[in-house]
């Protein structure tokens, strides 16, 4: 079965695209059943009998939280979440359906532009309204995480109905199995839950690295198009370098993250990296003269500006 379904969630290229996710969970819904009809729970591993309802719906969070509670969870908590949220959560999740849905970008958009299906902004309040609004009744937070996007997509999911079946399926697990929904979820094999990770993980890799050379390539070609007396030799070696030097940056944030499990320790060093060993101070000064570019020319016009000699500039001015 494991490799049927992976088989099938990487053959995106045929006539029929397969829901490989709904597969893979009515398999594990099936063996989940299995093992607790069958278990005699002698350790109590499980919460066993079911019991349908039984669980509240909504509850105020919010009554019994304390001074050092919010220092706590602003500390250790907020703190560490932001990097991770603004890296997987927004930037990372708008690149991604930049790359998976190119049919659905805006027509108005820029050619280098990498959120035009949904903007960072969108994303942003998005997320911040969902955790505001929910989490004070007993929710645990939520965002638009990249992972779960693209393995929503590489095991068939394509349309919104997806997010709505998804949706009216964990509603109705929370009204109807409320009490036991625990019990059900620790039955689930972790094999097809390893599955469904490792199929993730590929479809999210293999797009951050393409979205990689996509980037150093576009770089590279806008630098070539303003030097037209370039030679081939000198492009494929400036493209090889970013190239080198970009992987590098994601190869260091990558193992800092998996080998402390600090988000915000992989930001910070991958962004000392990219500052060091990448092009980050030249991406600052670029980005600070392209600003200082656009406050120059959003000053209202005032007398005669668009002097072209010394001649013509005002007494007082000079």
């Amino acid at each position: 079965w494991q490799r049927i379904c992976c088989c099938k969630s990487a053959n995106d290229g045929g006539k029929q695209n397969h829901p490989v996710g709904v597969y893979l969970f009515l398999i594990g819904a099936l063996f989940a059943s299995i093992t607790l009809g069958t278990t005699k729970n002698e350790n109590e591993q499980f919460d066993l009998p079911l019991r349908f309802f039984g669980a509240p719906i909504a509850f105020w969070a919010m009554k019994d939280v304390s001074g050092d509670d919010w220092k706590h969870g602003f500390l250790e908590g907020a703190i560490p979440q932001l990097p991770l949220t603004a890296l997987n959560s927004v930037i990372s999740v708008c690149a991604l359906a930049h790359s998976l849905y190119p049919e659905k970008r805006k027509r108005n958009s820029e050619p280098a532009s990498n959120d035009a299906v949904i903007g960072r902004r969108e994303v942003a309040i998005s997320v911040g309204l969902m955790n505001l609004i929910f989490c004070p009744f007993g929710s645990m937070p939520n965002c638009h995480g990249a992972g779960g996007l693209a393995g929503q997509h590489r095991l068939g999911a394509r349309h919104g109905t997806s997010v709505v079946f998804l949706g009216l399926a964990k509603m109705a697990l929370a009204i109807f199995f409320g009490a036991s929904a625990l019990t059900l979820l620790d039955a689930f094999p972790t094999s097809v839950l390893g599955v469904m990770l490792a199929i993730a993980g590929q479809e999210l890799a293999t797009t951050g690295f393409v979205l990689l050379v996509r980037s150093v390539e576009d770089e590279v070609d806008e630098w070539a198009s303003e030097h037209q007396s370039v030679e081939q030799d000198e492009i494929a070696g400036r493209k090889s370098k970013l190239l080198r030097q970009s992987t590098v940056v994601s190869v260091i944030t990558a193992m800092v993250i998996i080998s402390t499990g600090k988000t915000h320790y992989g930001a910070m060093s991958g962004f000392t990296a990219h500052m060091i060993y990448g092009t980050g101070f030249a991406d600052f000064r670029a980005w600070h003269h392209s600003r200082q570019r656009t406050s120059t020319d959003s000053l209202p016009v005032t007398g005669r500006t668009h002097a072209k000699d010394d001649d013509d500039i005002p007494e007082e001015r000079t």
